[in-house]
């Protein structure tokens, strides 16, 4: 019982700091290039890398955007803050934008892959979106691989 109410407590800790950071980067996306968001977006590893605390920082970021009640729509975001967060932790995550065309419209979509595995969604989700930006390590543009 203890413990389930520290690991709560743990994650409420982490989604109120992350709170602030996932609202500038809703402000910063309609502001700056995505290639300037990227960069600075990525951080240098701080350590080796921490498999638990990727996946706690992963269901923070996915509380958070249920708690805000956006999470249909704020996939750029949240990509972004994990893309953030990933590097920080040491994952190497690579941030890639695709769109799809869907009864006339073109449909977009950002997600995080760490060791070629999405995330959040499935393969299965994200095959429907072609990529067409790819960015890695420094928050460098790659080329898109086919």
């Amino acid at each position: 019982m203890i413990a389930r109410a520290s690991r709560r407590a743990r994650i409420g800790i982490i989604i109120i700091r992350l709170l602030p950071i996932y609202i500038i980067i809703g402000l910063l996306k309609r502001l700056v290039p995505l290639q300037s968001l990227a960069r600075w977006a990525w951080r240098s590893p701080a350590g080796p890398r921490d498999y638990e605390a990727e996946r706690r920082l992963v269901s923070s970021v996915l509380r958070l955007s249920h708690l805000l009640g956006s999470s249909e729509r704020d996939c750029v975001q949240r990509s972004v803050l994990l893309y953030s967060l990933l590097s920080r932790a040491g994952a190497d995550p690579l941030l890639i934008l695709g769109f799809q065309r869907a009864n006339g419209q073109l449909l977009g979509h950002a997600w995080v892959i760490v060791d070629d595995q999405p995330v959040i969604e499935s393969q299965a989700e994200l095959v429907r979106f072609t990529p067409a930006f790819r960015f890695g390590w420094g928050g460098t543009l790659l080329p898109i691989q086919p």
